[in-house]
């Protein structure tokens, strides 16, 4: 282990205390010098964060109050010096969860139960990953110091770290010597796709650049960022000269800003923040809230503003988005009857009452996938596994890569229409594959109150249909076939144990030890003890 990882700070998170107490006792059997915490759901966890610098969280994804992925989300809001390694813990099923959460930032993900095989190497990996970020770190802040004095680089530096995070001491009193901002203002962020070539972007960049400063110059003073980590954005900081400014301001800018997407046939989006009396008091939440704006661009047509005003306001008035599982009833059964039409014109309705709401961009393609997983459940009946993984990986992966509301839509009912399609195309062996499922379901759950309307929910039929499927493929009625395999399996039982009869019988399903006993005797001629008896090695 990197002598620049001993000691690190690890937090378990999970609802379920056994497997919370496992997982760090296994934690710290391997790494004895990490100082390791747990917390019970995300909420938690988020406070965790706020009093303690923590290298790595192990998650679970389904919890109360805040689940792993929106403590996963709300974590990446969090100005850290050092970004934390979060690494999900789940369950096989949840594996299109855990595959989302890597793509929103999560570094790996594990299948409970957790061994010793599988942690120690992510444990070194992770070891590796902390120890060459420390060393970057460390060397970006010695470069760091030798050009605060000599590029202007480092100005929109320290002005990007005011509006994102805290500055130190230091960088205040070196920011405060730069530049001015102090008063009634607020910030602006442009957002522009990239172009065809490198020079193209470049130039249309500086133009873009050019036009906000000329627009704003005699209503603020501005400073206009190009951070390069963020080559589609432009970041305004605007300190207005008077408080009738503003207004007048921004509507020259987007006139400049229109007469430029004309002339290079490009479109630009534009986040505003709240405003502020005091910009050096509010700086950040003025840059926040101009981030909030230009996301929610997301439900609106190309090169659009949206002010963050505005956009409180219309978040108060939206109605609630939720669906409950009885709402999906109509989309399941239009997938399961392989009505694509009824099937797509359900899924843009509740996609459409969602919107109503304005979820984060996010929210909003978290619950396009859970709908069109719902849909999944329906066919994994039908579809073969590989068509099934294949369908569920675009599911994830397509909706996660939409840049708006209308984009995200289209995505989702195409997903939707190959689900039906690919069902219709194994319709032939449908009928043999779930029988096959029913078979196996069957023989696991002997034990339970099976009927034939409970089997036959289960596996989406109506139970008329489903009986007479059953008989034509097993050669017999769904009751004669479970009573023939529950008297099998205590046969078996009499013969290869000691339990008593009384057992066996709850085991196959029958609480009344009397109907048991007359069931199999009907069958095999002898009472269950006489059986054993004579037949028992």
């Amino acid at each position: 282990m990197p002598a620049a990882t001993s000691g690190l700070e690890v937090l378990i998170v999970d609802d379920e205390p056994k497997q919370r107490r496992g997982l760090a006792a296994l934690v710290r059997s391997l790494r004895p010098d990490y100082r390791v915490h747990e917390a019970k759901n995300g909420k938690e966890a988020l406070e965790m964060t706020q009093s303690r610098a923590l290298d790595i969280v192990f998650t679970d994804i389904q919890m109360p109050l805040m689940n792993g992925m929106e403590f996963l989300e709300s974590l990446n809001t969090i100005s850290l010096k050092r970004r934390t390694k979060v690494i999900f813990v789940s369950v096989f099923h949840e594996f299109g969860l855990a595959q989302q959460a890597l793509r929103l930032g999560a570094n790996d993900y594990l299948v409970k139960p957790v061994s010793t095989d599988h942690l120690q190497p992510l444990l070194e990996d992770l070891e590796k990953q902390i120890a060459k970020e420390i060393s970057h770190h460390t060397e970006a802040e010695s470069l760091t110091n030798q050009l605060a004095h000599t590029k202007p680089v480092y100005v929109e530096h320290l002005v990007y770290k005011w509006m994102t995070e805290e500055l130190s001491v230091s960088e205040q009193i070196e920011l405060r010597s730069h530049t001015t901002f102090a008063g009634h203002g607020t910030v602006l962020i442009a957002e522009t796709k990239s172009g065809s070539t490198k020079d193209s972007d470049r130039e249309w960049r500086s133009m873009l650049k050019r036009a906000i400063t000329q627009s704003l110059a005699p209503y603020a003073n501005t400073l206009v960022l190009s951070p390069e980590h963020e080559r589609e954005r432009l970041y305004t900081v605007i300190e207005w000269k008077d408080h009738e400014s503003s207004q007048t301001g921004l509507a020259r800018l987007r006139t400049s800003l229109s007469q430029l997407e004309g002339i290079y046939n490009r479109s630009v989006g534009v986040g505003i923040g709240l405003d502020t009396m005091s910009l050096e008091r509010d700086i950040r939440n003025c840059c926040d809230s101009a981030k909030s704006a230009l996301a929610h661009l997301y439900y609106s047509p190309e090169g659009m503003w949206v002010a963050a005003k505005e956009l409180e306001q219309l978040l108060r008035q939206a109605p609630t988005s939720m669906i409950a599982v009885k709402d999906t009833t109509a989309l399941e059964e239009a997938v399961t009857a392989g009505s694509l039409e009824q099937a797509c014109d359900a899924l843009r309705a509740m996609m459409e009452r969602i919107a109503a709401g304005y979820p984060t961009p996010f929210r909003m393609k978290c619950s396009a996938i859970q709908l069109l997983l719902t849909c999944m459940k329906r066919a994994e009946l039908v579809i073969g596994d590989e068509m099934h993984r294949q369908i569920a990986d675009r599911i994830d992966r397509e909706i996660m890569e939409a840049d708006t509301l209308r984009e995200t839509v289209v995505i989702a009912v195409q997903l939707l229409s190959d689900i039906i399609v690919q069902m219709k195309k194994d319709k032939s062996s449908r009928s043999e594959l779930i029988m096959q499922k029913c078979k196996e379901y069957l023989e696991d759950n002997l034990h339970e109150d099976l009927g034939l309307e409970t089997v036959a929910q289960r596996f989406y039929y109506n139970s008329s249909y489903f009986s007479i499927l059953f008989k034509n493929h097993f050669g017999q009625s769904f009751t004669d076939f479970l009573v023939k395999s529950r008297m099998q399996k205590a046969r078996s039982m009499l013969l290869q144990s000691d339990l008593k009869v009384s057992d066996i019988a709850k085991q196959v399903g029958y609480k009344d030890i009397k109907y048991f006993n007359k069931v199999f005797k009907k069958l095999y001629l002898y009472p269950p003890d006489e059986f054993r008896r004579m037949f028992s090695s």
